[in-house]
């Protein structure tokens, strides 16, 4: 007499759903990239300005205002910094080593407020009107800008963080902060880019 085979539950269940497409880290790509770009046009029409005034003998700001390289400088290091410290949170967070990925996201978020700072103290030793003129309504409107940018990014990090202090990112799942890791390299490598061409050859 036969007996009936009771097939097995994992032979009868579904296959798992497939990995979806990574929307988070394109978007980023194109919202970063996106973002890089317009500031990347003013900085050209500042670039183009200041020297169109130079070749009629003309100062690119106007008389009395100096642009230290100081804050330009310190920003520069403490976003070159940052970058070290996110990769290491992406790394931390891919081998599952919340301890090191939270000292990691703490590092950058101050690592962004010192820059966020040093651009405020800019601001201040300038003493220079948004109006006084054509290039010095373009400087403020490169560097406000910027400072945009970083202000997102550092939400994104911090919005992630939050999700990684949940348990919901680590390794392969650790996506969403490669997003936020993409953002914040395209963010300096902007910089690197307006610090070049307003602070070092000004």
């Amino acid at each position: 007499m036969s007996t009936a085979v009771t097939p097995s539950p994992l032979a009868t269940a579904s296959p798992p759903e497939p990995r979806r497409p990574r929307v988070l880290l394109i978007g980023s790509a194109f919202g970063a990239v996106a973002s890089g770009l317009v500031i990347l046009s003013m900085l050209a029409a500042y670039l183009q300005l200041r020297s169109d005034r130079l070749a009629a003998g003309v100062t690119a700001l106007p008389d009395g205002v100096v642009l230290g390289l100081t804050p330009g400088n310190m920003g520069m290091v403490t976003l070159s910094m940052s970058a070290i410290t996110m990769a290491w949170v992406v790394s931390a967070l891919r081998v599952g080593d919340r301890v090191h990925a939270y000292l990691g996201l703490g590092l950058t978020i101050l690592f962004g407020v010192a820059f966020i700072n040093s651009t405020a103290y800019l601001y201040q030793q300038l003493g220079m009107g948004l109006t006084a003129s054509g290039t010095a309504a373009l400087l403020y409107a490169v560097t406000a800008a910027h400072l945009v940018m970083v202000f997102v990014g550092l939400v994104f990090i911090a919005v992630m963080g939050f999700q990684a202090l949940g348990g919901q990112l680590s390794g392969r799942d650790a996506e969403g902060m490669s997003a936020a890791a993409l953002y914040w390299y395209v963010t300096i490598a902007v910089y690197t880019a307006v610090w070049y061409g307003i602070y070092i050859t000004k």
